[in-house]
């Protein structure tokens, strides 16, 4: 093996021990320790309460966690949703509001965990929930491209917005509670009246590209948007003029974040990088923060002296505003594995190279049971069983009533028609891969990885 080989290869163990094994490291942090780590599968969203002690995040593992910001230790699991849970948040009256791919609203009792409300809010995953200012509603967005409010107390829907023509990512209320914004794949952000007799909805912006996110600033007065033309674009409210574009980022922009007045604007893109700027009449990058591979979601302090981050490698992170620096000290480690992804693709090894194909399927499947949730069956001893059968996992109807067993060969035709194809009505998200060699390299990392035995 030659010395490029070598070092893909370290590079391999030292990104297939975070990125497969990470999930497993379910550690406090300490006073002081910023890195939030305890979920098993990547995080989705996380969100900082208003005092700024507590924190929730969501994940891939169905579960939202509630955090002491202050120690870095998860308090309490809210568990309930049948799948990746997208979004929470925080209602000023003890309870917690979630939205999840199951297309549910929950609400949660935040200090029980005790669940209040299960509502099918909608008929496809359910991906942004937001709170009123004055805690009265919940407004929710999903993918059947309806955005929608809800009575916080009762649970019954208000209003019903359907001017969207493609699926909604995201939804925030305006500061003075009046107005509902939705952003979607179509490139539009609409506004939306609570109240019936508030007037018409309109269109306040649009960037051509689809929306992934926005925040809205404490003030109330600004509006980030953030794109997947890599895009960063400002809005001011209630008239929605553009105010500045800021351009930094080399993939889309999945979130957004922003301070009380404005002045300090942060997103992540696939890109793997958390960029911080300064708000106001000249853009200028403030800070760029090396993340992991793609962040998902982002949330300041209160006082936006730090900012956390979420995605793909299952923890969240802190880094203070001015200098960039851990909250703390984090100690939990992570490597930008897209850096070593050329060399893995192209390996010798076909086991380094189906590792390469496995990265998809490790943000729901884990390689070893360790008893712990995440939005698929581990794959320990996946080879030889009957599918829909690992005990201890819901599995849907179409994989318990299959007589598939697992084998090279019944694997390797999964990723060449489909989930959908060979099991129809799987909650398997659609994942193909037309290359044959690809499929080869995949099935022999899981041949090498699970040693045989379960599905």
């Amino acid at each position: 093996m030659d010395r490029k080989q070598t070092m893909a290869s370290a590079l391999l163990r030292g990104a297939l021990a975070l990125f497969v094994s990470a999930p497993m490291l379910i550690a406090s942090g300490g006073p002081g320790h910023a890195d939030l780590v305890a979920h098993t599968a990547p995080v989705r969203d996380i969100v900082i309460s208003k005092d700024g002690h507590r924190a929730l995040t969501t994940g891939f593992d169905d579960l939202v966690i509630l955090w002491d910001l202050e120690t870095s230790e998860p308090k309490l699991e809210f568990v309930g949703h049948e799948a990746a849970v997208n979004a929470a948040a925080f209602l000023d009256d003890g309870r917690i509001a979630s939205v999840g791919d199951d297309g549910t609203l929950r609400v949660w009792d935040a200090k029980t965990g005790k669940p209040l409300l299960n509502i099918q809010a909608h008929s496809k995953k359910s991906v942004s929930v937001a709170v009123s200012p004055d805690g009265r509603f919940i407004a929710t967005g999903a993918w059947d491209r309806l955005a929608k409010v809800w009575d916080a107390t009762t649970g019954e829907a208000v209003r019903v917005f359907d001017g969207h023509r493609a699926s909604i990512n995201v939804v925030a209320f305006t500061g003075d509670g009046k107005y509902v914004l939705s952003g979607g794949y179509g490139g539009y952000v609409w506004l939306w009246p609570v109240d019936p007799q508030g007037g018409e909805a309109r269109l306040i912006a649009s960037t051509g590209f689809p929306v992934n996110d926005m925040a809205v600033s404490g003030d109330g007065k600004v509006l980030v948007v953030g794109a997947a033309d890599g895009m960063v674009r400002t809005f001011s409210l209630p008239d929605g003029k553009e105010l500045h574009e800021y351009s930094g980022h080399k993939g889309a922009v999945l979130a957004v974040a922003v301070n009380g007045d404005g002045g300090v604007i942060a997103s992540g893109a696939t890109d793997g990088y958390l960029l911080l700027w300064d708000g106001g009449e000249q853009p200028k990058e403030r800070l760029p923060v090396e993340y992991y591979r793609a962040v998902w979601s982002i949330a300041f302090t209160p006082e936006a002296d730090a900012v956390y981050a979420a995605g793909v490698d299952s923890v969240a992170r802190g880094w203070t505003v001015a200098t960039g620096e851990p909250v703390g000290g984090a100690t939990t480690p992570f490597q930008p594995i897209e850096r070593v992804d050329a060399a893995l693709q192209n390996s010798d090894d076909i086991v380094e190279r189906g590792s390469f194909h496995f990265r998809k399927c490790a943000v729901c499947h884990s390689l070893s049971d360790d008893g712990r949730h995440r939005a698929g069956p581990t794959l320990e001893g996946i080879f030889g069983r009957k599918v829909g059968t690992h005990p201890g996992y819901d599995y849907s109807a179409a994989l318990t009533n299959s007589d598939i067993v697992w084998t090279p060969e019944t694997l390797s035709r999964l990723f060449e028609i489909g989930p959908d194809v060979m099991l129809p009505g799987t909650k398997m998200p659609l994942q193909k891969l037309p290359n044959q060699e690809d499929r080869d390299a995949l099935v022999e990392f899981l041949k090498a990885k699970t040693q045989g035995g379960s599905d």
